[in-house]
């Protein structure tokens, strides 16, 4: 017995208490249906992939669209389609999830091989790059320059590495990057475990200040000492979850470029969280090909950056805003720069978020 039959209809709404007719299979108020029938197994695995089935199709909708109708998806939803399509924003939070974890997949491995790698120095080894730095401070500090330094670094005649610990002072003397002032930190942290934040500043000559608190407390959950490298890649994972943050910073320059009092700053977000999903999405794709050949990914990665997105983005304005060809075009040499501006201050608060998260 379905619980949409009539016999089970009642006169007034379980869930918002509004009087309803027995004609009413919903009620008119809330869109609950109307039934007085007591849920059973079959009736509520029936209403569950009933709800499936019905964001399915707006899934897919909304997949298609975002291939194949660059920008029309936001104009239609926009428009007040919304049972055609899943939501912009909710749609892109999942790609994001999705996206984060395929980062997680494909770009776990560099660091944990570093400290493997690291682990399985013999004694003699370490002493021997700590040697290999006492000749390269030596050489600094008595007037060889950086750059002919490094130039032997990079012929191996000097094994340069980031075992060592550095006081402000040498790090001073000897211009080295921030690279080594962290590797310092995370080193003395290492041997020196049980010494206070503050200890550890005032013995390696650094002011006890906030910047320097932060640095010595970040430095401490550092797997290696590839600085750059982990660095790097921390920020490459937290791609989605950062721009998800600054996607309404970015959304300015869209609603500077193109104000209009019939478009909002909401209608303007949609169209890029719509844009920014297809984005993902193909990063996505990257991503497993990237398990399959690191180079065929980074082909079709450089390609899309060089062709593909500029011209997403080109024909997802025209479809959006509804303007001509020039006037488009225009505008979107003139979101050039602009774009560069606003990701720019995206980044500040990138780097700042990804301090205080690291």
């Amino acid at each position: 017995m379905n619980r949409k039959d009539k016999k089970y209809r009642g006169t007034q709404c379980l869930n918002c208490e509004t009087k309803l007719d027995i004609s009413e299979k919903f009620c008119h108020a809330c869109g609950q249906l109307n039934s007085t029938k007591k849920l059973t197994i079959s009736d509520f695995i029936e209403e569950f992939f009933a709800n499936f089935y019905a964001y399915d199709s707006r899934l897919r909708n909304s997949i298609i669209s975002i291939f194949t109708k660059p920008g029309v998806l936001a104009r239609e939803f926009n428009e007040g389609k919304r049972h055609t399509y899943a939501n912009p924003f909710r749609l892109f939070l999942s790609v994001s999830i999705i996206l984060f974890i395929t980062f997680n997949l494909t770009e776990g491995g560099p660091t944990a091989a570093t400290d493997k790698a690291e682990k399985e120095l013999t004694e003699e080894q370490l002493k021997e790059e700590r040697k290999q730095d006492s000749i390269a401070i030596e050489k600094l500090a008595t007037g060889e320059t950086k750059k002919n330094l490094f130039k032997k670094l990079r012929n191996n005649k000097i094994k340069y590495s980031l075992d060592s610990i550095y006081t402000k002072k040498q790090l001073n003397t000897i211009s080295l990057g921030y690279e080594y002032t962290l590797a310092s930190f995370r080193n003395f942290h290492k041997k020196y475990p049980e010494k206070t934040t503050e200890q550890a500043l005032k013995e390696l000559g650094f002011e006890n200040k906030l910047a320097f608190r932060i640095l010595y407390k970040k430095s401490k959950a550092l797997k290696s000492n590839e600085i750059n490298s982990e660095i790097i890649d921390y920020f490459y994972e937290k791609l989605p979850f950062f721009i998800f943050l600054c996607l309404p910073i970015l959304t300015l320059m869209f609603w500077i470029v193109y104000y209009s009092n019939k478009i909002n700053y909401t209608e303007h977000l949609v169209f890029s969280y719509t844009f920014f999903t297809f984005i993902f999405l193909c990063m996505i794709l990257f991503n497993f090909i990237d398990l399959i050949s690191t180079d065929v990914s980074g082909f079709f990665v450089g390609i899309s950056f060089a062709f593909l997105f500029p011209i997403y983005f080109y024909k997802s304005l025209r479809n959006f805003y509804q303007q001509g060809r020039w006037k488009t075009t225009l505008k979107f040499i003139l979101l050039i720069p602009l774009f560069f501006l606003f990701l720019s201050i995206c980044a500040l608060v990138m780097m700042f978020l990804g301090i205080l998260l690291f």
